[in-house]
């Protein structure tokens, strides 16, 4: 609980505008209402939002990179790899994204991640569920899920970079060079371009 209202007071110095009972943030162009934590863990958070123009219910992921540009290229990994099989039923993919920067650390960037909100969890929720309450999936509903699985990793294995994966990979190398300006820029050093080139090249290896 002490983390929680320390990483919530933390968001609101930096890029949230308070309203009374109801703390807002802006992913790129669209406001959103954070209701409450769905998770932690280590440096990421995931928030229950709202969507303020439709109330529509999203999933927000919230990775602060404390430790300047490399470990925002992490993230940015993370970011690439949720869009690299979109659209597929079966797998997850991130709606948006943006990367803001600090106020009182500018060599610290926090990179924001909107996925979809599922009500009744994933999978590994569902079967935890079962075996806290000794229960068992219907047979023709294991099988619907077993069947999902396997689409899934059917695409992964056969997914292949191509133009799409070389015009999403620019398109993260410029995410990542203008964070690297924003850094350089505070801290009076070099960046931009060519260090986010080498970081993009490691991750689409990968």
């Amino acid at each position: 609980m002490a983390q929680y209202v320390l990483d919530l007071i933390y968001t609101l110095t930096n890029c949230m505008s308070c309203f009374p009972g109801s703390p807002t943030l802006k992913i790129n162009s669209r406001s959103f209402k954070i209701l409450r934590l769905l998770g932690e863990g280590g440096f990421s958070y995931v928030y229950l939002v709202q969507d303020t123009s439709n109330e529509a219910l999203y999933a927000l992921k919230k990775i602060r990179c404390p430790f300047g540009q490399e470990s925002v290229a992490q993230a940015m990994k993370e970011v690439e790899a949720y869009g690299l099989f979109t659209p597929h039923q079966n797998i997850i993919h991130a709606i948006d994204h943006s990367i803001s920067a600090d106020r009182s650390d500018p060599s610290a960037k926090t990179v924001y991640i909107l996925l979809p909100y599922y009500r009744r969890g994933n999978l590994q929720d569902l079967i935890n569920a079962n075996l806290v309450n000794h229960a068992k999936f219907p047979e023709k509903k294991l099988m619907v899920l077993f069947l999902g699985v396997c689409r899934a990793l059917k695409a992964m294995h056969e997914y292949k970079v191509g133009v799409k994966g070389a015009v999403k990979a620019k398109r993260l190398l410029a995410e990542a060079a203008e964070a690297d300006e924003d850094a350089a820029q505070a801290a009076g050093g070099g960046g931009g371009e060519a260090g986010a080139k080498s970081r993009i090249a490691s991750s689409m290896s990968h």
